[in-house]
């Protein structure tokens, strides 16, 4: 059985997110070019980004290496959907200056780790060694 590590906990309203700890609160809008506060694909792509680069932190730990300088660039875009409603196409592009090891086996040990990357389709994720 899982053991339960960490429980997130943020409400959506109308225009914003709050999280219960009050670390966040943001206004949020639909996903358009321009207006103010963020978008649901902003703050996906920025979660999926901040994951991978964690599971990083920890595979270039066990390799020998580090983070300093890792990056990791992630684009969400949203797509019409073939039925009813919409997708997503996730490009994420990773720098990786010390790995400490190969970084290509680094970077599948952190997609490994990373339970965002994990839940998401192969299909729509695409994770490239800048």
């Amino acid at each position: 059985m899982a053991t339960d590590l960490y429980t997130a906990d943020v409400t959506a309203t109308d225009g914003s997110v709050r999280s219960e700890s009050g670390a966040l609160q943001l206004d949020v809008h639909e996903a358009t070019a321009g207006g103010s506060g963020t978008n649901p694909e902003e703050l996906m792509a920025a979660a999926l980004g901040a994951c991978l680069l964690e599971s990083l932190r920890i595979a270039t730990s066990s390799a020998g290496g580090s983070t300093e300088g890792a990056q990791v660039r992630t684009r969400v875009t949203l797509t019409q959907a073939d039925g009813p409603g919409y997708s997503a196409r996730y490009e994420l592009a990773v720098t990786l200056p010390d790995a400490g090891a190969e970084p290509g086996d680094v970077l599948q040990q952190a997609l490994s780790l990373c339970p965002f990357t994990k839940t998401l389709d192969a299909s729509s994720l695409d994770v490239q060694l800048a």
